[in-house]
C-alpha cells in the first residue's frame, strides 16, 4: 500500500517516519503556483482575444512586484498565503466585471487595478507599534504605478468603482452608504448597523462574494463591529432564498459538536444528501473561528471538521460513520487574532477573502454616535435635541 500525505513540517513526526519519509518540497518562491491558476482562469473566459491578453498583461504586470513588496513591507492581520491573495483577486474579478469594463483593455485595467487593490491589501492593518500598513501599500502603489490614477486624496482603499461609469467615486457615493433614520423606541441598538466608508466598503464586497457562494473572514480586535457588520448583511437576505444559522466558537467546540450544530438547519433530501429547506441556501455565520482548543499536535477538530465540510461539501455521520452529502451551504466568519489560537490553519484560511477591520476613526465615530444621540432625543424639545452635537463633541 502506498499513502500521500500533505503535510506542513515533520515536528511531530516519530524518527522512525522521518527515516522512511522520502520528502516533496514543492516551492512557492517563483509564483508558478499563482501563475498556474491565473492561466486556468484565463482560459475557462470567453472574451476576445485582445482582452485576454490584455488579462495576462495586468497579471504579469502587478502582481509578481505587488506580492514581493507586501512581503518585505507589511504584515497581514492574519497569515496570508500569496495563492491566498491571488485567488481572491480572481473571486473579484468575477464579482467586478461587466460588458462596460470590458470593451476595452483599457477599461479592463481600471477594473483589474481595482479588484487588485483590494485583493491585495484588504487584510492590511494598523501595527501595534502604529504603523498603518494600508496607508503604505497605498502610498507605494500610487508611487509605482501610474497608469490608472486614483483620486488623490485619502488612500485607494476609500474609492469605490462605478459599474456603470467605470470611474472612481467615494464610497460615499456608492449604494452601501445611506443615512439611518434610527428611533430607539422601536428599534434596539443591537439591531442597528451605522453605515461609514469604512464599513460599506467591506459590506459591498461582503455582499458580492457571499452572492458568489465564496467564504469570507472579517478580523479585527474586539469591538470593531465584524459580528454588526455580518448581521446586518445577513438580515438583508430575503429568508425563503437565504437563510442563515449563527454558530458561536469557543475553546470547548469539538468536530463532534459542530457536525451537530451544522446539521440542525438541514434536512434529508433523498439517500445520504442533506441540504436547507426547499431550494433556499444556508450561509452559517461562525463567530470566533479561532477560539477552539489547539491539542498536543498543533490541531483543532472543529477547524478540521469545518475545512473537510468546505472541501468537499461532505463530512461523516459520528454514530454510523457513514457518509453525508450537503449542499447548498457556505461559510462566513469572524476572527479576533489577539485571542485564541491567534491564527487559523493555513488549509482552512487559504479558502477565505480576509478582510480587516479596525477601530472606527473620529469622523466614523462622529456619524455613529450622532444617528443614535438623535434618535434618542427624537422625541425631546428642540432645545435638547440641539444639545446633541456638544454632547457628542464633549464625549469624543
Amino acid at each position: 500500500m502506498k499513502m500521500i500525505f500533505e503535510i506542513r513540517d515533520l515536528k511531530h513526526a516519530t524518527p522512525a517516519t522521518v527515516s522512511r519519509a522520502g520528502i516533496l518540497y514543492i516551492s512557492t518562491d517563483d509564483g508558478t503556483q499563482w501563475r498556474s491558476l491565473v492561466k486556468s482562469w484565463i482560459s475557462k473566459n470567453r472574451y476576445s482575444q485582445e482582452i485576454m491578453d490584455a488579462f495576462q498583461e495586468n497579471f504579469s504586470k502587478y502582481i509578481n512586484d505587488s506580492l514581493l513588496w507586501l512581503k518585505i513591507n507589511t504584515s497581514s492581520i492574519v497569515p496570508i498565503e500569496d495563492m491566498n491573495r491571488v485567488q481572491v483577486l480572481l473571486y473579484m474579478l468575477d464579482g467586478c466585471l461587466n460588458e462596460k469594463n470590458t470593451s476595452s483593455p483599457e477599461a479592463l485595467e481600471v477594473a483589474f487595478v481595482y479588484c487588485a487593490v483590494w485583493a491585495l491589501g484588504s487584510s492590511l492593518c494598523i501595527a501595534d507599534d502604529g504603523t498603518d500598513y494600508r496607508k503604505l501599500f497605498s502610498e507605494w502603489w500610487r508611487s509605482e504605478w501610474k497608469e490608472v490614477k486614483f483620486p488623490s486624496r485619502d488612500t485607494v482603499f476609500d474609492y469605490w468603482l462605478d459599474p456603470k461609469e467605470n470611474v472612481f467615486d467615494s464610497w460615499t457615493k456608492s449604494p452601501f452608504f445611506f443615512s439611518v433614520d434610527y428611533d430607539s423606541q422601536i428599534t434596539p441598538m443591537t439591531q442597528v448597523t451605522v453605515p461609514t466608508p469604512e464599513t460599506c466598503s467591506v459590506a459591498f464586497w461582503m455582499d458580492s462574494l457571499v452572492k458568489m457562494r465564496k467564504p469570507i473572514m472579517l478580523a479585527g480586535p474586539a469591538g470593531t463591529g465584524k459580528t454588526q457588520l455580518v448581521n446586518g448583511m445577513l438580515n438583508q437576505f430575503e429568508p425563503s432564498a437565504t437563510m442563515s444559522a449563527t454558530i458561536n466558537f469557543n475553546f470547548y467546540t469539538t468536530a463532534a459538536v459542530l457536525g451537530n450544530t451544522m446539521s440542525i438547519p438541514l434536512e434529508k433530501k433523498t439517500g445520504s444528501n442533506y441540504a436547507p429547506p426547499g431550494t433556499a441556501r444556508l450561509v452559517y455565520f461562525i463567530d470566533d473561528l479561532n477560539l477552539p482548543e489547539v491539542d498536543t499536535y498543533n490541531t483543532q477538530s472543529a477547524i478540521a471538521h469545518l475545512r473537510q465540510h468546505m472541501e468537499y461539501e461532505h463530512c461523516y455521520e459520528l454514530q454510523k460513520m457513514s457518509l453525508k452529502n450537503i449542499s447548498n451551504t457556505q461559510v462566513v466568519t469572524c476572527v479576533n487574532p489577539t485571542a485564541g489560537s491567534f491564527y487559523v490553519n493555513p488549509r482552512l484560511q487559504r479558502w477565505f477573502a480576509t478582510f480587516a477591520v479596525s477601530l472606527p476613526g473620529s469622523t466614523s465615530l462622529l456619524t455613529i454616535y450622532q444617528t443614535f444621540l438623535d434618535g434618542h432625543l427624537k422625541n425631546f424639545s428642540d432645545e435638547i435635541k440641539g444639545q446633541s452635537n456638544n454632547l457628542i463633541k464633549a464625549a469624543m
